[in-house]
């Protein structure tokens, strides 16, 4: 019998298993030996909460990534729905002006003044990173 296994990722999560053999007439079948998630496991809530602690850590500015980085960190599992939504609307702004309305350097417009942009300024005004302040 003959037997190859091709890798689909560097993770090896995904493989497929090729058999060969005299008693199928040379023939090649396929089979997955990957275990399926049901889509209903996950929640959408769950999928967006990975989302927005993904892009919270990955910013466009270091100060971005550690500052909504540990606030996601610490709160991400906290939020409602509507305040998860509020997030994503958020992070998809410039960081350049994220970074101002955290620090109140630029006025926020209306759609932005959110529980969620207060709940971020709050956290980043309480050493956020973990540093004693003197």
């Amino acid at each position: 019998m003959f037997r190859s296994i091709l890798k689909l990722n560097r993770n090896s999560l995904n493989s497929i298993r090729l058999f060969s053999s005299s008693t199928n007439g040379g023939k090649f079948t396929i089979s997955s030996n990957v275990d399926k998630i049901p889509n209903n496991e996950i929640s959408n809530v769950e999928k967006l909460r990975k989302k927005l602690l993904y892009q919270s850590k990955e910013r466009g500015m270091l100060e971005n990534d550690l500052l909504l980085g540990s606030f996601a960190t610490n709160n991400i599992q906290k939020l409602t729905e509507q305040q998860l939504k509020d997030y994503d609307l958020l992070l998809q702004q410039p960081d350049p002006d994220i970074f101002n309305w955290i620090l109140n350097k630029t006025v926020i417009p209306d759609e932005f003044e959110t529980e969620v942009l207060k709940m971020i300024q709050h956290h980043c005004q309480n050493d956020p990173l973990g540093y004693t302040r003197k």
